[in-house]
């Protein structure tokens, strides 16, 4: 038995979650008290939903269709869209919003309505570090950044009115750039936001100490992408030429020591030296 979940006007983030996920289901009327009744379930059969939908005093008109989020978009195909309906979810949706771009469709692919989201302040500020959802990302690169967003997170609302708003909106910027897999330019925005709170005095850190910490984590990641490469370096050295094989691991070596001081710059300029040996040798 598939999952059914009825969506009420707090859950809609979910809602969008689940989209982003794989293709859902949904249903939507207005119950004997003309309050909105939305469900959605896993899978491509929305029909099935009508049943639970009358159990929980749902009745017609009633759209169903399914949905799915891609590129900053829900897209809601409606199977059964009485007009009406279709205004009506639009209504809830705009009421909750879904921070999303929501296009309604037929079933022909015919565009019906859609609803563009609002740069409100109440939808910026939603976002927060419970939101990232990276999958298909490596979970040990975005920790760093996540326990950082954590850590901020309760220190934005120290700062002074139109400041939080501004630090709010990055760090939900933040957290969108994290999901989409642009961890570098995440990384450059909460930095931006560890230097505004330190700077506010809203922090236990000063901006020195928060610049610091921040820049070891970002270099404790370089080190990690430094290490694999230096590795990959050491199988080739292994396949090249006697005395050419001696040199080169020499220099990997050398390469070696400076990864161990954290000497990021000085390995870097040794292992190009030594992929450069190894491409004049193909």
């Amino acid at each position: 038995m598939m999952s059914i979940d009825r969506i009420s006007g707090k859950e809609v983030k979910e809602m969008v979650r689940e989209g982003a996920k794989k293709r859902m289901s949904f249903a939507f009327c207005l119950d004997a008290s003309k309050d909105p009744l939305l469900m959605i379930q896993p899978g491509k059969k929305p029909e099935t939903l009508k049943a639970p939908m009358k159990k929980e005093g749902g009745g017609p008109p009633m759209a169903w269709g399914t949905y799915v989020v891609r590129s900053g978009n829900m897209e809601m195909i409606c199977e059964s869209a009485p007009q009406r309906m279709v205004t009506e979810l639009k209504k809830f949706l705009k009421r909750n919003p879904a921070k999303v771009n929501v296009l309604f469709y037929d079933d022909g692919g015919n565009l019906l309505d859609s609803l563009k989201p609002e740069a409100s302040d109440s939808q910026v500020t939603e976002d927060d570090a419970s939101d990232i959802n990276a999958s298909g990302i490596d979970a040990k690169a975005i920790a760093p950044l996540k326990r950082r967003l954590k850590r901020i997170q309760p220190r934005i609302g120290l700062a002074p009115g139109p400041l939080e708003l501004k630090l709010k909106r990055a760090l939900a910027k933040s957290v969108s750039l994290i999901n989409d897999g642009r961890l570098q330019e995440a990384e450059t925005m909460i930095v931006v936001i560890e230097r505004a709170v330190a700077r506010i005095g809203a922090d236990r850190e000063d901006e020195a100490k928060s610049m610091k910490r921040g820049q070891r984590e970002m270099d404790q990641r370089s080190l990690g992408a430094q290490v694999k490469r230096a590795q990959s370096l050491q199988a080739n050295v292994a396949r090249a030429p006697g005395k050419v094989r001696d040199r080169l691991g020499r220099a990997l070596h050398v390469a070696a020591r400076h990864l161990k001081r954290r000497d990021l710059d000085s390995a870097r300029d040794a292992m190009d030296k030594i992929e450069k040996a190894l491409t004049a040798l193909v």
